[in-house]
């Protein structure tokens, strides 16, 4: 590192001499970086044990990470729930990014709503329906948003609005990559947010209307023509699964009285019957892949009726996966360095 200074060093002596030209950015930047080869020479050692430790941490607190979740996973989410809210937040107070607190307010204002009206007791019969729609608008916002977001970035590798800096002048930031950044970030924060919020939602409103328990047997026997979902009685337009895991067209038994339009409804494998709204929220929105008031399995194919479907699901697999470096590597990242300044390692 002591060369590396001195090369530096000799870089900024020459444009002293107005042998070459460097801008007063360029000189700040080569100015810092000579400063940390002097104070980190010799130290290369050290920073191998950094390095292995880091490596250590990672690999051990997601073992942690993974019991965590195994055997309490309800201090789990609730924990990382939290987290993925308050730490983006004050991230972006402590950087200035005013932008980007003032979106996070207002969902959390609209959001703070929508989890009232679902953990109200006794449940509103249409609340089951809003819950899933908002965060079904949240969800179809967070995946065009991130697409836009990583298609600005795809058109700047390929070298789209990119300029060239002139001799002497600091490469600028293309616009395509500071609105693609921000795009792609906003689009993976806000529908892991959401992802998390509605699991949150989806129990606590089966569990207000009794016919679900996380564990056990539900409080009240579910009627015949009864969706479990939002305890109101089915529509007569049903359809069924067959045993390819497809929707079957619906029959419609009797007319509905006074003309009203027909809510399709859907009968599973199980035999319970749920309105299609109701069930299709609660397995692609809601995450579950079970019938609310038995639990049996549910084949999600049958809810995946065209290639959006199917893309968007792929896409809340994605979101479930980058939780844990949104939430847990800062957190992670932060006890190691805690633990190097207690022990003197810089």
């Amino acid at each position: 590192m002591e060369q590396r200074a001195e090369s530096i060093e000799h870089i900024l002596h020459e444009a002293e001499e107005g042998k070459i030209h460097l801008s007063e950015g360029q000189i700040h930047n080569l100015e810092n970086q000579a400063k940390y080869f002097h104070e980190h020479a010799g130290h290369e050692s050290t920073h191998s044990k950094m390095a292995m430790i880091i490596i250590f941490a990672l690999v051990a607190f997601q073992f942690v990470l993974l019991w965590w979740k195994k055997h309490h996973y309800r201090s789990y989410q609730a924990t990382t729930t939290i987290g993925l809210w308050l730490i983006p937040f004050v991230f972006a107070l402590q950087s200035g990014m005013k932008q980007f607190a003032t979106v996070w307010f207002l969902f959390t204002l609209l959001n703070s709503w929508i989890i009232y009206k679902a953990t109200r007791k006794p449940l509103h019969h249409m609340t089951p329906k809003v819950v899933y729609k908002w965060y079904w608008v949240i969800y179809q916002i967070s995946y065009v948003t991130g697409i836009i977001g990583y298609g600005m970035m795809f058109l700047t590798f390929m070298g789209f609005g990119v300029t060239p800096p002139k001799e002497g002048e600091e490469p600028k930031t293309s616009f395509l990559v500071t609105w693609g950044l921000t795009f792609l970030t906003y689009g993976i924060y806000f529908g892991i947010l959401g992802r998390d919020f509605v699991e949150f939602c989806t129990e606590s409103m089966a569990s207000t209307l009794g016919y679900y328990t996380k564990d056990g047997f539900p409080r009240k026997h579910l009627r015949l023509g009864v969706c479990a979902i939002c305890g109101i009685h089915v529509s007569n337009a049903i359809s069924t699964i067959d045993a390819h895991g497809h929707l079957q067209t619906p029959v419609v038994l009797q007319p509905s009285p006074n003309g009203a339009p027909v809510e399709p409804s859907i009968k599973l494998n199980c035999g319970h019957e749920f309105h299609e709204e109701c069930i299709r929220g609660w397995c692609l929105i809601g995450k579950k892949d079970m019938c609310p008031y038995c639990k049996e399995k549910v084949d999600l194919r049958a809810f995946k009726t065209n290639p959006w479907d199917t893309t968007q699901q792929l896409y809340l697999n994605l979101l479930d996966a980058l939780r844990y470096m949104i939430v847990w590597q800062p957190v992670i990242m932060g006890l190691v360095q805690f633990g190097f300044y207690m022990t003197g390692m810089q």
